[in-house]
């Protein structure tokens, strides 16, 4: 586990720290201040490719769900066009638990029901670890354009996903749709 989300802020510090060192050396003129500069920059270096090359599990439960939407829109352009696709071959079902019948019906009903018209942007992207990093609570903003029959429009959205690690993989359990002003949980549109 990483100590920090972002490599930035221990790269500002090695910044901050070199330029004290840095100014110490202007003020007194004693070279010993300048070793200090290569050891500070390479620790950056450092920094930043070992932060890289670590993924915390709230990276890789932001990274799962940008990826879901980005399959979702493009298997909205496979399946809502009438296409001979099959509902079984649907990847978004992937990223649902197997047990979690009720969402993996819900997306492939919105895959066969809706298209949408250009990409989605998803903003707004909290994470909650809980139960010893086992589960995930994800608030996110989602805003698309979406055609569905003969009716278009652009449609802003507010969700609320809790995640669980199921082998090693995290897996959605629990999808709720929140009012985009208050946060209330509002009915999912073609569900009951």
């Amino acid at each position: 586990m990483w100590f920090t989300e972002d490599a930035w802020s221990p790269i500002i510090l090695c910044t901050v720290i070199a330029a004290i060192f840095f100014v110490a050396f202007m003020t007194t003129q004693r070279a010993k201040f300048l070793l200090a500069l290569p050891l500070l920059l390479l620790a950056a270096i450092t920094i930043y490719f070992v932060e890289v090359a670590i993924v915390t599990d709230s990276e890789q439960v932001e990274k799962n769900l940008l990826d879901l939407v980005s399959t979702f829109v493009e298997e909205s352009h496979l399946f809502g066009a009438g296409s001979a696709a099959r509902p079984e071959q649907v990847r978004c079902q992937s990223f649902f638990a197997e047990n979690n019948t009720v969402d993996r019906t819900r997306v492939v009903a919105a895959l066969i029901f809706v298209q949408v018209e250009g990409d989605i942007r998803v903003t707004d992207v909290k994470i909650h670890l809980t139960n010893k990093d086992t589960m995930a609570v994800t608030h996110f903003r989602a805003n698309a354009t979406f055609a569905a029959g003969s009716q278009s429009g652009h449609h802003p959205s507010r969700w609320e996903m809790t995640w669980q690690k199921q082998g090693g993989e995290w897996k959605i359990t629990r999808t709720r749709m929140l009012n985009v002003v208050n946060g209330q949980e509002v009915r999912i549109p073609g569900v009951d």
